[in-house]
């Protein structure tokens, strides 16, 4: 029997977190409600049930998927708050937005997920980290077939956990891509054309990462690359006497606080 889900929302995300669980026809069917009747056209590319208004849809879902931008949360669950019931499992994957907030605004009493991930989870290969109160066994087995469309699920004994991976991992991505960005335009400024630059980066980025992957001893590998009185040592004594290391720690940092406190300027 096919359990249902309802995503409200359809940006970015949400297209990744599709590409994993549209593949996972058999187990479920898939409802994806957004207000921008523009988004309409996620309906064929990801063989789903698209809505343009919040309907009863949502009450008869086994799960209500909550992938909207953190300051419109309190709209958002005032309009989905008819049709939530006791029964109704609730994945939140807004960053920063705690269980108590959403549970404050509902009427009922769902079962409420807190969800992190990032835009990498389109290829199934990352992590899906979740902190849940403890359930219902048929709760759980349900939230385990949701989970099981992702190849890694990690549970997170608090929100804080949740918190710190929203700044590490949600926002991840981003930190590689500005860096890789920075290297692309180095390679324009030093007279490559655009085309060039883009495929020597990304080559260097996907080669990098598989080095990576094979080897968890960075500071080996740089020792490797980076031979005495070399380019490398150069370009890397240069980063550590501009204190790259604190800049990007601090920047971290920043997106930690932000996620506990995201609705404040």
């Amino acid at each position: 029997m096919k359990n249902h889900i309802t995503i409200i929302g359809a940006g970015n995300l949400t297209e990744s977190i599709l590409k994993a669980i549209s593949k996972k026809t058999n187990l479920f069917k898939i409802n994806v409600i957004d207000i921008n009747k523009k988004k309409k056209n996620i309906e064929k590319r990801f063989n789903v049930t698209f809505y343009s208004t919040y309907t009863d849809i949502i009450s008869k879902s086994d799960f209500v998927v909550l992938l909207v931008k953190p300051k419109d949360y309190i709209s958002v669950i005032d309009k989905i708050n008819p049709f939530i019931s006791n029964k109704t499992i609730l994945l939140s994957f807004m960053a920063g937005i705690s269980n108590a907030q959403i549970s404050k605004i509902l009427t009922s009493k769902p079962s409420i997920i807190r969800c992190m991930t990032n835009i990498t989870i389109s290829d199934s290969k990352s992590f899906i980290f979740y902190f849940m109160k403890p359930f219902t066994k048929i709760v759980s087995n349900k939230l385990e077939k949701f989970l099981s469309c992702f190849s890694k699920a990690k549970k997170c004994s608090s929100q804080e956990q949740i918190d710190k991976i929203t700044a590490l991992y949600g926002s991840g991505p981003a930190y590689y891509i500005y860096f890789n960005q920075i290297i692309k335009d180095s390679f324009i400024k030093m007279g490559y054309n655009k085309k060039e630059s883009i495929l020597y980066t990304n080559d260097l980025l996907q080669g990098t990462a598989n080095i990576i992957k094979n080897n968890s001893d960075s500071e080996n590998i740089i020792k490797s690359i980076a031979s005495k009185g070399g380019t490398t040592e150069a370009a890397l004594s240069d980063l550590k006497k501009n204190k790259i290391n604190q800049i990007i720690t601090k920047a971290i940092i920043k997106a930690h606080k932000k996620s506990k406190n995201i609705l404040n300027k």
